[in-house]
């Protein structure tokens, strides 16, 4: 394979830049702060003093663990924390290991592929013909994939004004002289064997008839007689029992007039002109022109028999192209893994809560919480506040049993 240079100047480029941020990250993943006093609390942007009231501060970390952990915010047992797996870091981290992957795996040589490596090319069949495909190497070499192909139809479904809509192609795999695969290929179904790929790509004309399709009409005795002819290039088809036969001399599959001479200007059937010769059972030889999309009807024609166009089948050249790459999965996989990694940073944040007891700053006993996200701070300003208010809440309701449970004085 071949690397683009703008695939590998940005695959270079997140990968340094993922090189650059590792320490800091790794830091706060290896060695997460878990230590807090006043001070520090004091220094986050977010933070909150909840009265501890009649609660000692043993029953205050415990009331606020326990609301936390209810909350699916768990926290660790000598300390308050939320410390959520770090998704910034881990997005970074995935960043660093993926990013150069694609890059890496484009850069392979062909030599490091024990299956045939790298292949691209275009592969031309006649109807029936047989190819066996030599994978070009860098050297200028060739080497056999061991197998051939041969086309054993191809054809095309028109739209319903005669316009091609879809080409296929009947393709058999040959190897060690037995036929061991069979597929009717179409532009975006391609025949794929031992990791070799056969796409239809273009289908052409080669402007001769395989069969032509005739309608003759002509009276006997006063009756109408009716037949469908199949006819070949040269092939003299029997018109009746009296030894009248019907061969088609020429084919022009889109004629043009010059002058008085009828000449050929493209090999696809757009306005074909069909000359027959008939062949009566006495030696006399009398011929046809038919023109079935022209419109004209001064044709010649001193046969005495009328012929109408059915349908034409020509020969074609169908093409193919030839694709194997084996390293494709590592790509796929290595950008599978970069969406994740950019998703991971992009849209999840690392979040931590610290708590521990102390002082107001009217110097009563509290719980002093702080917060502090990677990003998105309004979005955490408002979950501190709720998840804040849902501990003080708790601690308030425990106040008020144990006043109700105190003996009266």
């Amino acid at each position: 394979m071949v690397v683009h240079p703008s695939s590998g100047f940005a695959g270079a480029n997140i990968t340094l830049a993922s090189i650059e941020r590792f320490p800091q990250v790794w830091r706060l993943y290896a060695r997460p702060h878990y230590d807090a006093d006043a001070a520090y609390i004091r220094a986050l942007p977010f933070q909150k003093e909840i009265p501890l009231g009649a609660h000692t501060p043993t029953e205050a970390m415990a009331l606020a663990s326990q609301r936390l952990a209810h909350l699916g915010y768990p926290a660790r047992q000598d300390s308050l924390l939320k410390a959520l797996f770090m998704w910034r870091s881990t997005g970074s981290f995935g960043l660093l290991l993926t990013s150069s992957m694609p890059a890496c795996s484009l850069s392979l040589p062909e030599q490091s592929w024990t299956a045939p490596a790298v292949i691209k090319g275009s592969l031309t069949f006649a109807r029936g013909e047989r190819r066996r495909y030599r994978s070009p190497e860098r050297t200028g070499a060739t080497r056999h994939l061991g197998f051939s192909v041969r086309c054993d139809a191809a054809g095309m479904v028109p739209y319903p004004d005669g316009s091609p809509k879809q080409y296929w192609s009947q393709l058999t795999v040959l190897e060690n002289g037995r036929e061991v695969e069979h597929k009717k290929i179409w532009v975006n179904d391609p025949l794929t064997y031992k990791g070799v790929r056969f796409f239809q790509a273009s289908m052409n004309s080669l402007g001769t008839v395989r069969q032509l399709v005739m309608d003759a009409s002509w009276q006997k005795n006063g009756v109408d007689q009716h037949k469908a002819l199949t006819l070949s290039i040269r092939k003299p088809t029997p018109l009746d029992g009296q030894g009248t036969e019907v061969a088609l001399a020429d084919f022009l599959p889109d004629y043009v007039l010059q002058g008085n001479q009828i000449a050929n200007q493209s090999d696809d059937p757009i306005n074909p002109a069909i000359h027959l010769m008939v062949h009566r059972a006495d030696g006399k030889v009398t011929q046809a022109w038919v023109l079935p999309k022209s419109g004209r009807s001064d044709a010649p024609n001193d046969t005495g028999i009328k012929f109408q166009f059915v349908s034409v089948d020509m020969d074609s050249m169908t093409g193919l192209q030839v694709a194997h790459q084996p390293g494709q999965w590592l790509i796929w996989l290595g950008c599978l893994l970069l969406v994740t990694g950019l998703t991971m940073a992009l849209y999840l944040s690392h979040i931590r809560i610290w708590g521990i007891v102390g002082t107001d700053r009217q110097g009563q006993p509290a719980l002093l919480l702080g917060g502090q996200p990677s990003k998105y701070r309004e979005n955490f300003e408002r979950k501190f506040h709720e998840l804040t208010d849902e501990i003080q809440n708790e601690m308030g309701r425990a106040s008020a049993g144990v006043e109700e449970d105190a003996p009266a004085a």
